[in-house]
C-alpha cells in the first residue's frame, strides 16, 4: 500500500491530480483496506440462526404503508413500539414499518436465534474481535429484552433476536 500511495502522491505533485482527486483515491484505499481486514479476520459462530425474524423498513408515512401491508397481504398489527412505528404480524416474525430517515429501504433485518441472551452472545462477538453493540433502550422495543446489533461486511444492519420475538 505505501507504494500506491507514494504513487498518488507522485501524481498529485506533477499536477496529474486534484488535491480533491489525491484525498478521494486516498479515502477509497484505506475503505477498501478496512474492509479486507476485517473480511480476513477469523469469523466464528455467535449464536445459532434459525428464522429471519422481522425486517424493518424506513417509510415516509407510517400509517399509509401500514395499511398498504395490510390490505395487500392481510397483516395484523401485532405491536406498536414507542418509536411510533408499527409491525405486523408474520407467522413467527413480523414486517416493521418505521419513520425513519431514507425512507425506501430496508433499515435493518433480524434473525431469530436459539437461546437468546444479547449479553452472552455480545460476549462471543467481544470474544472474535467483531464489532457488535447491545441496545436497551425501551422505545425501540414493547415486548422487552435488550436488542444486539452488528453490521455485515458491507454495512447492513442485523440484528439478532429471540425466535418468534413479535415487536
Amino acid at each position: 500500500m505505501k507504494i500506491q500511495i507514494e504513487g498518488l502522491v507522485a501524481q498529485y505533485e506533477s499536477r496529474m491530480l486534484t488535491r480533491r482527486q489525491l484525498v478521494g483515491a486516498l479515502a477509497a484505499m484505506m475503505a477498501t483496506s478496512a474492509r479486507q481486514a476485517k473480511a480476513a479476520q477469523p469469523i466464528r459462530q455467535v449464536a445459532q440462526g434459525r428464522t429471519i425474524n422481522h425486517v424493518s423498513l424506513a417509510v415516509s408515512d407510517v400509517r399509509a404503508s401500514a395499511e398498504f401491508y395490510q390490505q395487500l397481504l392481510g397483516l395484523d398489527v401485532v405491536s406498536r413500539p414507542a418509536n411510533g412505528g408499527i409491525n405486523m404480524g408474520l407467522s413467527d416474525g413480523f414486517l416493521g414499518v418505521y419513520d425513519i430517515p431514507q425512507p425506501g429501504r430496508v433499515h435493518h433485518f433480524c434473525i431469530g436465534v436459539d437461546d437468546y441472551n444479547a449479553d452472552r452472545i455480545k460476549e462471543r462477538f467481544d470474544e472474535i474481535g467483531y464489532p457488535a453493540r447491545v441496545s436497551r433502550d425501551p422505545a425501540n422495543r414493547t415486548s422487552g429484552g435488550d436488542q444486539l446489533y452488528f453490521s455485515d461486511p458491507d454495512g447492513t444492519q442485523v440484528q439478532l433476536g429471540e425466535n418468534g420475538y413479535q415487536g
